[in-house]
């Protein structure tokens, strides 16, 4: 599943960019992401109407749960009406793990897994040629152990 995962990933990234050479993934710390997405992250988790205006619908993406070495998933699509509203992350939890991959400076793919609850998520962040950030992609799991 990982790699129809990175497959996916990969055919938005090729779609999107429009055979703008991009640098490989890099794994970086929030403080080395673009400034434009800083900004743009904050205010999408704390203003409810930029948050569903800055999502591309309907969002695509995957749910799945996890038991041991084996993941169910199926494909989703979020609509306008069934979504949930995203908030800042608690990063004071220290059983919190995310890290923030960059593909260039167009696409930024965040993952958040919260051990002590068993779930975890996916997001995908695309920067369009207008400049504005929109969410493309969504992926969550369930562990269970």
């Amino acid at each position: 599943m990982r790699v129809f995962s990175l497959l996916f990933s990969l055919s938005i990234f090729l779609i999107y960019c429009k055979n703008n050479p991009q640098p490989l993934q890099q794994t970086r710390a929030e403080g080395e992401l673009p400034k434009d997405f800083l900004a743009f992250y904050q205010q999408f988790h704390t203003d409810s109407a930029y948050q569903m205006a800055h999502i591309e619908w309907p969002l695509k993406g995957e749910s799945g749960i996890s038991q041991d070495t084996t993941v169910k998933r199926q494909l989703v699509e979020w609509t306008p009406e069934k979504w949930r509203l995203m908030h800042l992350p608690d990063t004071t939890m220290s059983t919190l793990k995310r890290t923030f991959e960059t593909v260039g400076e167009v696409m930024v793919i965040e993952r958040m897994s919260y051990p002590m609850v068993g779930f975890g998520y996916e997001r995908q962040f695309y920067k369009e040629e207008n400049g504005e950030w929109r969410l493309i992609y969504y992926s969550e799991s369930t562990l269970m152990q």
